[in-house]
Parts: C-alpha cells; sequence; structure tokens
C-alpha cells in the first residue's frame, strides 16, 4: 500500500503510511503480550490462594487432632463420615470459611476400619501411679480396635520413673516379658509364654547382648538349660531336668569341651546323683591334659 501511494504523494508519504502500519503491528502483539502475563499472574493468585487453604486446612485438622488427644476421645467418637458432610453446622454463619476437605478427613478417623495413625503407636494408654508416690509407674496400652483389650504394657518397677519390664499380648493372653534387671536401659532376660504358661528363658548374663543362658520350660516346669560358658557364642553346656518331679532334679548333662559344637562329655544323674560318666575320643584327649575333669553342674548346688 506505502509504495502505491507513493506514486502520487512521494516517497515520504509511503513511509508514512508503513510506519503506521507498524505500529499498529505492534500495538496488537503488546496487547496480546500483557493478556498473557494477566493470565499467568492470575494462576499464581490461584495457586497461591490453594496453598493458603490447604494451610488452613492442615492447622485446622492439627487442632482437632490435638484437641480429641487432650480430652481423652477415642477414635470413634469423632463426626460420622459422609453423610453430613455436605450439611453446614448451624452454629456457623458462614459454611465456606473451612473447606469441606476438614470435615472429611477428620471423619474418616471415625471409622473402625481405618482410623488415622497417631502421633504415638499407641493412642489408648492408661497410666497409673500403683505406689501412690505421685510418679506414674504402669503403662497399660489398649488395641484401638479392641477396646479393653491390652497389647503392650511397661512398668517402673523400682520406683524411679524408668521402665524396666515390658510385657507385650496377643488376644489378651500374655506372650512375652522383656526385663532390665541391670539397670543399662536394655532386656537382658526374656520370658516367652504359651497360653500364659512360662515356655521359654533367655538371658544375657554378661552384657554384651547376646544370649548365654536359656531355659526350656514343660508345663511350667525346668526341663533343660543351655549355657555359653566360654563366650563363644553358642552353647557348650546342656543340663536335662526331670519333668515329672516338682523339685529341678538333674538326669543328664552334656559339655562341649573344645568349642566345636560336638558333645565330648555326658553326665548322667540318678535322684540328682553322679552316676557315670562317659567321654569321647577327642574329650578324652583334651581331659588327659587338665588337673580335674568339669565339675557338674548338678554337684554345684
Amino acid at each position: 500500500m506505502g509504495s502505491s501511494i507513493a506514486g502520487p504523494y512521494g516517497a515520504g508519504a509511503g513511509l508514512i503510511i508503513g510506519l503506521i502500519k507498524h505500529a499498529v503491528t505492534f500495538e496488537s502483539e503488546c496487547a496480546q503480550l500483557y493478556a498473557k502475563i494477566g493470565s499467568e499472574q492470575q494462576k499464581d493468585q490461584q495457586l497461591e490462594a490453594a496453598i493458603e487453604q490447604e494451610l488452613e486446612r492442615q492447622r485446622a485438622l492439627e487442632t482437632q487432632i490435638s484437641g480429641a488427644s487432650a480430652t481423652g476421645r477415642q477414635p470413634t467418637s469423632l463426626p460420622a463420615p459422609a453423610a453430613t458432610q455436605s450439611q453446614a453446622p448451624p452454629s456457623k454463619p458462614n459454611p465456606q470459611s473451612k473447606p469441606a476437605p476438614d470435615r472429611t478427613v477428620l471423619a474418616s478417623l471415625g471409622k473402625p476400619s481405618a482410623p488415622a495413625p497417631p502421633a504415638s503407636p499407641f493412642k489408648n494408654v492408661d497410666v497409673r501411679d500403683t505406689n501412690g508416690d505421685g510418679v506414674p509407674d504402669l503403662w497399660i496400652y489398649y488395641d484401638p480396635q479392641k477396646p479393653g483389650e491390652i497389647i503392650r504394657q511397661e512398668e517402673a518397677t523400682k520406683g524411679d520413673g524408668r521402665v524396666d519390664t515390658w510385657s507385650y499380648f496377643k488376644d489378651g493372653k500374655l506372650i512375652r516379658r522383656d526385663v532390665d534387671s541391670n539397670g543399662q536401659g536394655r532386656a537382658d532376660a526374656i520370658f516367652y509364654y504359651d497360653g500364659e504358661k512360662l515356655a521359654r528363658e533367655e538371658r544375657d548374663e554378661t552384657g554384651q547382648g547376646r544370649v548365654t543362658y536359656r531355659a526350656i520350660f514343660e508345663g511350667e516346669r525346668l526341663a533343660r538349660v543351655e549355657k555359653d560358658i566360654k563366650g563363644q557364642g553358642r552353647p557348650d553346656l546342656w543340663v536335662y531336668y526331670d519333668t515329672g518331679k516338682e523339685s529341678e532334679t538333674v538326669v543328664k548333662e552334656e559339655r562341649d569341651l573344645n568349642g566345636d559344637g560336638a558333645v565330648d562329655l555326658w553326665s548322667y544323674f540318678d535322684n540328682g546323683r553322679l552316676v557315670r560318666r562317659d567321654v569321647s575320643a577327642v574329650g578324652l584327649e583334651l581331659l588327659t591334659k587338665q588337673d580335674q575333669l568339669p565339675v557338674p553342674v548338678a554337684d554345684l548346688k
């Protein structure tokens, strides 16, 4: 167009027309750019609003959970799900001030099939002071799914407030008890139960974190003892008891003299008295180098 006008009006008019055309095109491009910038700013504002809304929802949720924990309410006492989500509480004039997901999350805590994970492994805890000194010494943990059923119990038996006994239950029955008898902060004796009857006992007698003593019970009577006398990490002494008698009466003793895991010396007893000893070839060679035979455990009592 600028070239067609340049004939009658000269080259100057064509130049002016061309500049006007470019100016209009530039303004159009600028308008599109500003519109795009405005759209991006609007998206940023929407994102910031969504983030703020999520933070508000989390703060409200933490407040609700903290309040429920402080008043000792059970998870099942929280609002029922789904049916009341679409209805705003009558005491709130502005039901949109808090987002609906708040009520959905809290309602889900009340479902017996999917309770929300509490801050601690056990939410239902009964704390007691059994000796009346003002310091808690018994903590009883209940199964949230089975109210009244104990799943764990902790005791401070020395009156210093420090837990030294841990008891574990299954279906309401005692299955294991850990005891810290030397005050090192970890269990050094573990008792296993079958039908609430003592079935096995394990002890760390050296404080090195490994079992050095194991006792097996039958009908709550001592049947066998395994000991790691040499501290090699495996038993080298086995003592067998007569479970038909109420008193602990030894009937047989076995020893591993060289630590290879095989029995080298057998001792037999009648009514608790040594009546015979047998020795392997390896055991005989070892014993000939010693001044005296090992004293049976039954004779040490």
